[in-house]
């Protein structure tokens, strides 16, 4: 019996190429591949736009913020009392004091809104990634009144490197016999600076620590301390903060300390949270797909009901009737999402590459359609795909329970 039941099972497993060719395998095959590639796209540039993000948000900003509560500025001796402190701390890569302050940007007859940061530009490791963000011109801030700009920023204003615009500053007012004059200082453009997210490269400008305090007239005074973590610490950056805040407190040094996640975690909490509900809005195309599923095996058994019987007579259990058809179906459902999911590489590449449909970066912050793959995603979508067309695959194999031999051998 077990001789003949094998040559069945081996004449059922190595159907003729006409059953691959059946109307509705190929449209279960296609509903598979389609519905996992689109799946897999979605994905792909939902983790893409959070990791560049991610990515860029830590490029532009350091780490950890430290400076004093209020709108009391950090002297000089505030200066030394952290510096002594992040030395001693073994997560601190780097660190540099900064001033910010806003202002306007003036070039003939165009003003447009800007952030004023003073920088430390000589620090080789600096905490933020500004030498690398410079992309036409220089980074280096030579003169007293050199300049680096978004380069958004200076398409609004339709200036140039080595033209020469004006910092309009209204907090710094002098009362004149004509009336109240805004502090005024021209700053000649060296470079350009192309983060690839909105709202920095049409805001920021670069200047010399010592010319952003003279512009607003401090001395020995800075708005806050930077400090860049090693990589290993940088999503503990709350809680370093937290507890750098306690260890100040216990030694009567009263400084506020914030970090990068206190200012963007409900930004990448509600992007990861839109991905997720996003995968199950989207896996449901493939439970649609599965359809295609039930509809394939139930027509699979009516077409081998006599092969089915004649097994049956020969000892075979509906259990392991069923196995083949489960076997066959998974078989053919994991090549065809492993399909779909090189096409959906395969399409999100292409999106990425493209340059005909772009992001509002005003909107989204980005421009650019970004996307990104792991491997846990890649075992995620196959595994659930699969699991669908399993679950699938059993409601027609009730059917073959209910196969009656004598029925099938008479052919009634």
């Amino acid at each position: 019996m077990n001789k003949v039941s094998g040559i069945f099972l081996k004449k059922y497993i190595n159907s003729p190429k006409k059953e691959w060719k059946r109307f509705d395998s190929i449209f279960m095959v296609l509903g598979i591949i389609i519905s996992v590639a689109v799946l897999t796209v979605a994905i792909a540039i939902f983790e893409g736009y959070e990791n560049v993000l991610k990515k860029t948000i830590l490029g532009v900003n350091s780490h950890i913020y430290v400076f004093k509560p209020g709108e009391e500025n950090l002297k000089s001796e505030h200066i030394e009392q952290v510096s002594e402190f992040l030395k001693r701390q073994p997560e601190v890569e780097s660190y540099a004091k900064i001033i910010m302050t806003q202002a306007m940007a003036s070039y003939n007859n165009r003003v447009v809104g800007c952030l004023i940061r003073g920088i430390e530009w000589k620090i080789k490791n600096q905490p933020t990634s500004y030498k690398k963000y410079v992309f036409s011109g220089s980074y280096e801030l030579q003169n007293s009144y050199d300049i680096v700009l978004g380069y958004r920023l200076a398409k609004k204003l339709n200036v140039g490197l080595g033209d020469t615009l004006k910092l309009i500053s209204p907090m710094n007012s002098k009362v004149t016999p004509m009336g109240i004059k805004p502090k005024q200082q021209a700053f000649t453009v060296v470079g350009l600076y192309k983060s690839g997210m909105y709202e920095y490269d049409s805001k920021f400008t670069f200047v010399n620590l010592q010319s952003a305090a003279e512009f607003i007239a401090i001395n020995d005074e800075y708005s806050m301390l930077e400090v860049k973590l090693k990589e290993e610490y940088i999503e503990k950056a709350d809680y370093l903060a937290y507890k750098w805040e306690m260890m100040f407190i216990q030694e009567d040094f009263f400084y506020q300390i914030s970090s990068w996640i206190d200012f963007n975690g409900n930004l990448f909490s509600l992007l990861k949270l839109q991905k997720w509900v996003m995968f199950i809005i989207l896996s449901f195309l493939v439970l649609i797909a599965s359809f295609n599923v039930v509809s394939s095996v139930s027509t699979s058994i009516i077409e081998k009901r006599k092969e089915l019987g004649i097994l049956k007579a020969y000892g075979a259990s509906n259990t392991l009737l069923q196995k083949i058809f489960i076997g066959k179906t998974l078989l053919i459902s994991f090549i065809a999402v492993t399909i779909g999911q090189i096409l959906g590489v395969v399409i999100s590449v292409f999106l990425s590459k493209q340059t005909f449909f772009l992001l509002k970066a005003d909107v989204y912050f980005l421009e650019k359609i970004n996307v990104d793959f792991n491997l846990f995603t890649w075992i995620t979508i196959l595994v659930v795909s699969i699991f669908i067309v399993f679950f699938a695959s059993l409601v027609p194999l009730r059917k073959i329970a209910q196969l009656q031999i004598t029925s099938i051998l008479r052919n009634e």
